[in-house]
């Protein structure tokens, strides 16, 4: 069973039935049947944006209720360093522009410090990411690898 960082991105286009991703989620949904794991970042962000884009309490609280009961929740805080080195990546693919967020940047942490297998994203700004072997969902049934980033 492989063990899976899941992105913002896809919770919400699961649960965002007008969003327009949500076709792509639901088509692979059944990725969430491995170890799947999310950071306290990522259920702040999922709670911010479901409420803001739905206005709908129920539905932020089946989410929460959903995430809190079926994945695993790192708490970002037990890492050593981790917004110093969060910022290293940040700041790397930032320079010239603001293309990649913070919370973006912090899933290479993330993945490397737990030794996770893939992230689940459909989020094209994983793309910038020179550490990682990018496989779209938007295209099919796939994943996204990201491979070790050493700081």
């Amino acid at each position: 069973m492989s063990k899976l960082l899941i992105d913002s991105s896809f919770i919400i286009a699961l649960f965002r039935k007008n969003d327009g991703l949500h076709q792509k989620a639901i088509e692979n949904k059944d990725m969430l049947n491995n170890d799947c794991y999310i950071t306290d970042g990522i259920l702040a962000e999922v709670m911010t944006i479901i409420g803001q884009k739905t206005k709908d309490i129920g539905l932020v609280r089946t989410v929460y209720n959903y995430l809190k009961d079926n994945f695993t929740i790192i708490h970002e805080s037990e890492i050593s360093m981790y917004n110093d080195n969060v910022l290293s990546v940040f700041e790397k693919y930032n320079q010239n522009s603001f293309k990649v967020s913070f919370i973006d940047c912090s899933q290479v942490i993330i993945y490397n410090h737990y030794n996770l297998d893939y992230v689940i994203s459909l989020d094209n700004g994983f793309g910038l990411f020179e550490e990682i072997e990018l496989k779209n969902l938007s295209e099919q049934k796939r994943t996204i690898q990201f491979i070790k980033y050493n700081i």
